[in-house]
């Protein structure tokens, strides 16, 4: 996919008709991708990311969850609302042109939308689409917007159209795992394989329902019930997590401007302020790595160490069931043993050899006959015993191991992670009391109350997430044990033969669909595990810092570790470390795609220092795709950097915004460098 041509018509901060040229140009053979879009802040440069998603995917671009009214009354306040126009705009458009090979065939495919307001608060879009300069015919009118979409997925495009909020949602941890599993879904294309899933589910139940008897089929009912209800409260309760982690990080923002603003009316309070605001974070980040263990171990064999009588019982059991076990086997040999010595020394050669007399016969046999009775009686130790767990020895063996340490030393260990966290939500409450402290000063005293109050309300949000989170934690179990229900009956129905071919095809391509999602997952998230880790260290300052990069296939976490194996805590990444890492996960996530499609890159380098800078310009952005479009202030890019991408950059584009409105010019910030750079 190449991206040829954009036109905003009344779009937010644009008037009129603006048009953006972004093909790459060729100077004597040599491709340049680069294309440079400079503008200060507020002066559109998100605008033109937007403008790209939307012209796209609709409403699509504004989320899943996005109602149609909401989205109606979003276009209508992305109308262009000068404060100097005297008749207000009625009209606005997004229209863009792009060269892609669809079906073994290179097109110029041209998407316009466009909308006016309609009624008091909806508003009427319109959809035309294009292929070389005539209007889509194969296609009927009201599946173009499904078309459009088939040709750049929406979650294929997050891995090529980002900005800087991109970066620090996957930067942070706390929502890193949910991003990184959202963009390898989209990548790998499992949501559709997921939505199969969830059909042949489905079906299978529904068919169940007309098959089995009265009582599995009222059963199975009320489970597809409850399924439904646990996915709709866990939808809601997703959305309602997102809008207070959204609210948290505006708090968060405030809090910042709050101390900054402190920090500027006193010097002496400012470094205080600083070194207190320093261990904090130190302290949550300790915190946070002392919940993780303590979750990990309640997640482990802490549970059984609540009851160690039946966990010594459980392991006894276990023991017995082996020792009856092994008897029973060496019985099976002992007996066949001795019936070959019996048959050898009274039939055959042997006893024709031996010439046995009746008599001597007789008690030969009864000889062996009372030591196969002596050998072969089951102890009196193990007659009580019966086999009550069908385990194999590996399971068996895990949960000996499991039970044993429970029973040792994670009881001590869950003390001392208990203990560890009170001294540290001590010394939290203690560093926080003395941020909280006001100065004597009456003209702080207000900025002060306010940032107290800010606090309070980040301390009670963040207290929301955790409970929002451990009520999703607990709807998801819910529903695992819901799955697991139906899943049994549905089997037990399979054995039973109560159901037709049909239904167990449909059973058998679930399992076949479960199988191949984690085969691929596994694999790509291999692949993905090497390519991250190269692209990190090209990227990272530090090339020693991390030596292995792991993503769990199962829940997408990420883990750093070091030379000496041992894993590194996120949280003491500086933030420009942690920007490159996720930097180095969306470009890993981009070569791993195999897509060729342009890189739309917002304002990528507001947290680096100077050699990531210097790692980005060099490695990263003249080499990330065969067009980059770079969204960048003169502070990120400035007229050194800019030299530097000079020999890459195709052409540049400024944003002006001197008129309270923003039009598009050919050029950058300094105009004599831009024609160098054109002549170049």
């Amino acid at each position: 996919m190449l991206l040829k041509e954009l036109k905003l018509r009344n779009f937010g901060l644009y008037r009129g008709e603006q048009v953006f040229d972004f093909e790459p140009r060729v100077d004597s053979g040599k491709a340049r991708p680069i294309i440079l879009v400079g503008g200060q802040n507020g002066a559109g440069k998100t605008t033109l990311l937007e403008a790209v998603r939307l012209c796209l995917y609709g409403r699509v671009a504004l989320g899943n969850r996005v109602t149609d009214t909401e989205y109606h009354a979003y276009l209508r306040d992305r109308i262009h609302k000068g404060r100097d126009i005297l008749i207000p705009v009625t009209y606005a458009s997004v229209a863009l042109e792009f060269e892609f090979s669809h079906a073994g065939k290179r097109s110029t495919y041209q998407v316009q939308r466009a909308w006016e307001p309609r009624g008091a608060t909806g508003a009427a879009e319109y959809l035309r689409v294009l292929c070389n300069g005539q209007e889509l015919a194969e296609i009927e009118s009201q599946f173009w917007p499904e078309f459009v979409r088939s040709l750049v997925p929406p979650g294929i495009s997050q891995l090529f159209f980002f900005d800087g909020e991109k970066i620090k949602r996957l930067a942070e941890e706390e929502s890193e795992v949910e991003t990184l599993a959202e963009s390898i879904k989209a990548l790998l294309g499992l949501d559709l394989i997921e939505r199969l899933q969830a059909d042949l589910d489905l079906y299978g139940s529904r068919f169940l329902r007309k098959t089995a008897t009265a009582s599995v089929a009222i059963r199975l009912a009320e489970i597809e019930s409850q399924e439904r209800q646990l996915k709709k409260d866990l939808e809601e309760l997703r959305h309602e997590e997102e809008g207070v982690r959204l609210r948290n990080r505006e708090v968060a923002q405030l809090i910042n401007g709050a101390e900054q603003q402190l920090a500027q009316c006193g010097e002496g309070l400012s470094a205080m302020r600083g070194e207190l605001h320093e261990r904090k974070a130190q302290l949550l980040a300790e915190q946070d790595h002392l919940e993780k263990a303590m979750r990990e171990l309640c997640d482990g064999p802490l549970p059984f160490a609540l009851c160690p009588n039946l966990a010594k019982s459980f392991v006894s059991q276990l023991v017995a069931e082996v020792e009856r076990e092994r008897w029973e086997k060496s019985r099976g040999q002992i007996k066949k043993a001795l019936a070959t010595v019996q048959s050898r020394l009274t039939k055959g050669k042997v006893a024709r050899a031996l010439k046995f007399n009746e008599k001597t016969r007789a008690a030969l046999e009864t000889e062996l006959t009372n030591i196969s009775q002596e050998f072969l009686e089951l102890p009196a130790k193990l007659e009580k015993i019966t086999r009550v767990h069908d385990l194999s020895d590996r399971e068996r063996d895990n949960v000996q191991q499991t039970l044993e340490a429970a029973l040792q030393g994670v009881p001590r260990r869950a003390v001392d992670l208990a203990k560890q966290l009170n001294q540290v939500a001590a010394q939290l409450r203690q560093a926080q009391e003395r941020l909280n402290r006001a100065p004597d000063s009456d003209e702080m005293a207000p900025m002060v109350r306010q940032l107290s109050t800010l606090q309070e309300e980040h301390a009670s949000l963040c207290l929301d997430l955790k409970l929002k989170a451990e009520q999703r934690e607990q709807l998801d179990r819910d529903l695992s044990t819901v799955v697991r229900e139906r899943e049994r009956i549905m089997k037990a129905e399979e054995e039973a033969k109560t159901i037709t071919a049909r239904l167990a095809l449909a059973l058998s391509a679930r399992r076949a669909l479960d199988d191949y999602l984690s085969r691929l997952t596994a694999a790509k998230v291999e692949q993905l595990q090497a390519v991250a880790l190269g692209c990190f260290r090209q990227l990272s300052r530090k090339t020693d810092l991390v030596h292995g990069l792991t993503i769990d296939p199962k829940s997408f976490s990420v883990s750093l570790y070091d030379a000496q194996g041992q894993v590194i805590p996120k949280p003491s990444l500086s933030a420009g470390e942690k920007q490159i890492y996720a930097i180095s996960l969306l470009w890993a996530l981009a070569k791993v795609s195999g897509r060729a499609l342009p890189m739309i890159i917002d304002t990528p380098l507001g947290r680096l220092d100077s050699v990531h800078r210097q790692h980005l310009l060099e490695r990263y952005f003249p080499i990330a795709s065969h067009q980059v479009i770079i969204l960048s202030t003169d502070t990120e890019v400035d007229q050194q950097y800019f030299d530097q991408l000079k020999p890459h950059t195709s052409h540049a584009i400024h944003l002006s915004n001197d008129s309270g409105w923003t039009e598009a010019a050919p050029g950058y910030f300094w105009g004599e460098a831009v024609n160098a750079g054109a002549a170049a």
